[in-house]
């Protein structure tokens, strides 16, 4: 399906769709960054952002509309300052794809946004909210229950990637965005940067082979998730999401990006055993393999991450200059 039609259907969706306070709906991610002809991939959803102006209701998730998976939630109504600062806003509302917008207020706001979303200040702005995230991995509690903790962990230890594609203003992705970091690193001449963001997370020495291995496990974890399963991560655990959290990783080991795929394993495994302790030996085996198999290991791989922030900035200016 073309991006373009993708994105209709969103706007389909949202047309029959109204919470209190509705100021209007945008397309984020690479839905809203890909241009209307491309192909959308297999393993993308499409991000639909709904503004409100009021109470923000809980985030409705992953669910199919005319074949295409969107992933729905919401944001309150911020000024044009304050979505330019966030690392998490600015991208989607740089690209100006509004789906519905109730008196103008959310295209004079996409307008403001994307005026002023390449300036350094800006940059430097988002690149620090996420910087302050990894600063916090100093405070990381080993206490948490197993799945807890390694999502505590492995979220935060990712953010060296996110912080390269917002110098470099790309699109800070999420499965993919450690293959998307190495591919700005490296055309800017600094692929061996990659090399490090890999160590950090542990998995700069894994074999296809070996990655593989995990992913099989993580899949048929994945499928015995209980279809009754009401949690937080129900939306990304159901079978019509698959596609994102399984095969889209599969598709990253095929490419030879098996490294690369390793932190969407971490974060899968550890969203699968919120539902139940079916996994925890898996989970164990891939987190050994990362270095970060006991409380104490994923301590030291969380000072790990904080304590290459200097070189990250460094990076960081690189890209932004």
């Amino acid at each position: 399906m073309k991006v373009g039609a993708a994105r209709a259907a969103a706007g389909r969706w949202v047309a029959g769709h109204r919470v209190a306070g509705f100021v209007g709906a945008y397309v984020s991610g690479s839905a809203a960054w890909l241009p209307p002809e491309a192909e959308l991939p297999y393993a993308s959803d499409v991000d639909v952002v709904i503004v409100v102006d009021g109470d923000v209701p809980p985030k409705l998730g992953k669910f199919r509309h005319e074949g295409v998976l969107l992933d729905v939630g919401y944001v309150p109504l911020e000024p044009a300052e304050r979505v330019l600062a966030s690392p998490a806003l600015a991208p989607g509302a740089s690209r100006g794809v509004v789906l519905a917008d109730s008196g103008g207020r959310l295209a004079a706001l996409h307008a403001a946004v994307a005026a002023e979303f390449d300036r350094p200040s800006w940059v430097r702005a988002r690149c620090a909210a996420l910087e302050e995230r990894i600063s916090a991995l100093s405070r990381l509690d080993v206490r948490l229950p197993l799945p807890d903790r390694v999502l505590a962990w492995v979220f935060p230890a990712s953010l060296p990637t996110l912080v390269v594609l917002t110098a470099a203003r790309a699109n800070p992705t999420v499965r993919r965005r450690y293959a998307a970091a190495r591919d700005v690193l490296a055309a800017h001449g600094l692929a061996g940067f990659h090399e490090d963001l890999l160590g950090l997370l542990g998995c700069a020495g894994l074999t296809p082979e070996r990655v593989a291995w995990h992913l099989d496990r993580l899949a048929a974890v994945y499928d015995g998730v209980p279809r009754g399963y009401a949690g937080p991560y129900r939306s990304d655990l159901a079978p019509e999401a698959r596609n994102v959290s399984i095969d889209g990783t599969r598709e990253l080991v095929e490419q030879g990006l098996h490294r690369e795929a390793v932190w969407w394993i971490a974060v899968t495994f550890a969203r699968c055993l919120t539902s139940g302790p079916n996994g925890a030996d898996a989970l164990r085996d891939l987190l050994d393999d990362l270095g970060a198999g006991t409380p104490e290991a994923m301590r030291r791989r969380a000072a790990a991450a904080v304590a290459a922030l200097p070189e990250l900035r460094r990076v960081r200016d690189a890209l932004i200059g």
